[in-house]
């Protein structure tokens, strides 16, 4: 599915592969924030600084949580200022913040993410590395109920019967 008046071509050529779409935003005050860390496991950067996907031929197969421009767009999924959502009036996505800014509200992602946990794709390395760079404790993660997303539970000390 194309935006209308343009071929596929025109269509694709609209990403400026900023990668906030293969990114999922933590809300801080209402706002979706991205988050550098928790992206798509199958997200990749190339040396330009320039994000791909390393399984876009088949990504709705391989990553169902995937989504057409369209459907990202619909959901808020897309940045502010992304070019598919150029025609959209008043559309509100998700922001890349000023690292200093990001900085300061690090504490409240980190706490929204040890309460609702990293849903199914993101890249659990990545949210490890954003946890152990903000936060002393070491994580594991675990399904929730659900099945739907990765639960970060503190590693103890081991003790010395090999027990948590």
């Amino acid at each position: 599915m194309t935006l209308p008046g343009l071929t596929e071509e025109e269509h694709e050529n609209l990403c400026r592969r900023c990668g906030s779409s293969c990114h999922w935003a933590v809300p801080v005050n209402g706002l979706p924030v991205v988050v550098d860390e928790l992206h798509c496991t199958y997200l990749a950067r190339d040396p330009d600084g320039r994000f791909r996907c390393t399984v876009y031929e088949t990504r709705f197969e391989v990553a169902p949580w995937c989504r057409t421009a369209e459907q990202a767009l619909e959901h808020g999924l897309l940045a502010q200022d992304c070019p598919y959502a150029k025609h959209r009036s008043g559309y509100r996505g998700k922001v890349t913040l000023h690292p200093r800014l990001q900085k300061t509200v690090e504490p409240a992602i980190r706490a929204e993410i040890l309460r609702t946990g990293v849903p199914n794709g993101a890249s659990l390395a990545g949210a490890l590395r954003f946890l152990h760079r903000t936060g002393p404790e070491t994580f594991k993660f675990k399904y929730d109920a659900d099945n739907e997303r990765h639960m970060p539970v503190v590693i103890h000390d081991v003790d010395e019967d090999g027990e948590d």
